[in-house]
């Protein structure tokens, strides 16, 4: 039994105390509905609870994974859900100019399968992105999805629980399904963090207000120091609705769309049995940025000459899988704190701990799966007169050499020869990461099928570095990391320093010099697990849209894609809560289009 093995043994026993946290799912299903959800993720969750609200009508949510476990519901275990029952597991395709220090060069691409889909695996920051995000979108064809279009509609899925934020600004909700929480575990780290914010320039803030900029009061997706996915924010209050049926483990194979180029329901597997179920009104896909172009591609809904070469049936020719857009940084500045606390990892082997987690929700286990700090800032490429930030960095409490080599060694993908390199002189000493990346990043890249097999995992190329100013701004706030540890008095304060063990292809370059981040940059990228954009929303004249500003796919009826794949561009921040927002929005947009929602002899609930 390996080290790290023992508390994922007493994590997975941790059931009894803990509140609803998954919903109920049926175990049959009607032939027929008005609408099919297809996929229970962070979107598809939202829009079956709004839809089956109304009680005149039926709603379908089909997801392809299970009903969470009881592991789901622990904040600090967010890392052990990767490559499990829970992840997808995809890989990127080799990359010509990124990752060229991993295997084959392809990045881990961890996503959700489960009831609550990424909102399972993420780690819980809830960030709304920048206001200027929104009016692009609006500016560029996405009309009536300008900031003041879709702040109402954040506002409307908020619980917040911190009194003191909620106070100071209009722009938070607290009678939302979605409960958003400041941490209670406050480590050193995290202290150090909002001090030195004022020594680099920069107000510690609540950045889901007025402004943005700055170092962030860290908030999430929490409730009672536990996960709050949206399976239990949105579904668990509908499971008592008698016209909404959870089907779980059910892989949908295809849309079916009829000679009129209406979709008129969905074929999907279950234990080797494949189904038809029509949908009188409506198929919503939201499968997510890879899952939902899959499926779309799968049905004949996609770029002309790549359908056509796998002899599928072109029904309308889309830049589908196309606009690729993910937050791209590296997991390689590791720095050791002598002076601060004990590492995160001390803490969740402790049986008090472990103890205390389980009966009030409190302790070390609450925190954001180590995430200590998160800040908004700009690089000498951005204008700072303007509140809209073109940097993120995140600071995690550990490193691979914290769990020693046996969890975030895989889940980042890094190599034996790295680890001996970089991480084994550092094994079980006080580490900690941060985890920089630019926000608006210029590459674009795609998703396409590998084959006309439903089950096979698509061809993911995030095509990084496709400009060098990508890498260039990726350089910079790299260097600003340096700068929090080795020039403010409140890392100085905990013993911060960086590493000194250098990355196997950089040994040529100074330790931290421009040259040697560069390097590190290009040969140890990772994502933030941010992707968006394949489903791009814009006018139905734009060549470059897939679907239109009411998630409606364009050229096919009764279709629409509701997730974060109708992202034209990335926001300026963490997916989570925009995907969220988006199914909201969308949810009222489907609700005004069925005028006879409300209209029935009797409730169905």
């Amino acid at each position: 039994m390996s080290f790290f093995n023992i508390p994922f043994q007493v994590f997975l026993a941790i059931n009894t105390l803990m509140t609803a946290y998954k919903p109920y799912t049926s175990d049959t299903f009607n032939r027929e509905y008005d609408y099919i959800v297809v996929g229970a993720g962070s979107a598809g969750s939202v829009v079956a609870s709004r839809l089956s609200e109304d009680p005149c009508v039926s709603v379908l949510l089909l997801e392809a994974g299970p009903n969470p476990d009881a592991i789901t519901e622990i904040p600090a275990a967010a890392f052990l859900l990767q490559h499990g029952k829970y992840d997808w597991e995809y890989k990127t395709v080799p990359q010509k100019r990124g990752a060229l220090g991993y295997d084959n060069r392809q990045l881990q691409w961890p996503r959700g399968k489960g009831i609550g889909g990424s909102s399972l695996l993420n780690f819980f920051m809830y960030v709304r992105g920048n206001k200027r995000d929104y009016d692009q979108w609006a500016e560029d064809g996405a009309d009536g999805w300008s900031w003041k279009d879709v702040k109402p509609y954040f506002i409307k899925s908020e619980n917040n629980t911190d009194k003191e934020i909620c106070q100071k600004s209009t722009l938070h909700g607290s009678d939302g399904y979605l409960t958003v929480s400041s941490p209670q575990y406050n480590s050193t780290l995290m202290t150090a963090f909002a001090k030195a914010a004022s020594e680099r320039g920069y107000e510690y803030r609540d950045i889901n207000s007025e402004k943005q900029t700055g170092f962030s009061k860290l908030q999430g997706t929490i409730r009672n120091g536990r996960r709050c996915s949206t399976a239990k924010a949105f579904l668990i209050p509908a499971s008592g609705r008698k016209n909404l049926d959870i089907i779980e483990n059910a892989f949908v194979l295809k849309v079916l769309i009829n000679d009129k180029k209406e979709a008129y329901g969905v074929q999907f597997e279950i234990n080797k049995n494949i189904y038809t179920v029509k949908a009188k009104k409506e198929v919503i896909i939201s499968g997510g940025t890879i899952n939902s172009p899959q499926l779309l591609m799968l049905s004949g809904i996609g770029p002309k000459e790549h359908l056509t070469k796998l002899g599928i049936k072109v029904i309308a020719d889309l830049p589908v899988g196309d606009n690729l857009q993910d937050h791209v940084g590296t997991t390689s500045l590791n720095f050791e704190a002598t002076k601060a606390e004990p590492i995160l990892l001390g803490k969740i082997l402790s049986p008090f701990n472990l103890g205390e987690f389980n009966k009030y929700g409190t302790g070390p286990l609450t925190s954001f799966s180590g995430i200590e700090g998160m800040a908004y800032i700009n690089s000498k490429y951005n204008d700072p007169t303007i509140d809209w930030p073109d940097i993120e960095i995140h600071l995690a409490a550990g490193s691979p050499a914290s769990d020693y080599g046996t969890i975030l060694k895989s889940a980042v993908g890094i190599t034996d020869k790295v680890y001996r390199q970089v991480y084994a002189p550092y094994t079980g000493k006080n580490t900690f990461t941060f985890f920089p990346c630019y926000l608006r990043p210029k590459s674009r890249g795609t998703i396409r099928l590998a084959s006309t097999n439903p089950k096979e995992h698509p061809l993911i190329d995030p095509n990084l570095f496709q400009y060098d100013e990508d890498l260039d701004r990726l350089v910079e706030v790299m260097k600003e990391c340096v700068n929090i540890v080795e020039k403010t008095k409140a890392f100085k304060e905990i013993g911060a320093k960086m590493f000194k063990t250098k990355f196997p292809g950089c040994e040529k370059h100074k330790l931290y010099s421009e040259d040697y981040l560069r390097c590190v940059g290009r040969m140890y990228t990772y994502t933030l697990y941010h992707p968006v954009g394949t489903c791009k929303m814009g006018r139905r004249t734009d060549k470059t849209a897939v679907v239109d500003p009411e998630l409606k796919v364009i050229g096919v009826k009764n279709l629409r894609v509701v997730d974060g794949s109708v992202m034209p561009t990335l926001v300026s921040g963490n997916t989570n809560a925009p995907i969220i927002m988006i199914a909201e929005k969308a949810s009222d947009m489907i609700k005004a289009s069925n005028p006879d929602r409300l209209t029935c002899k009797k409730s169905r609930w």
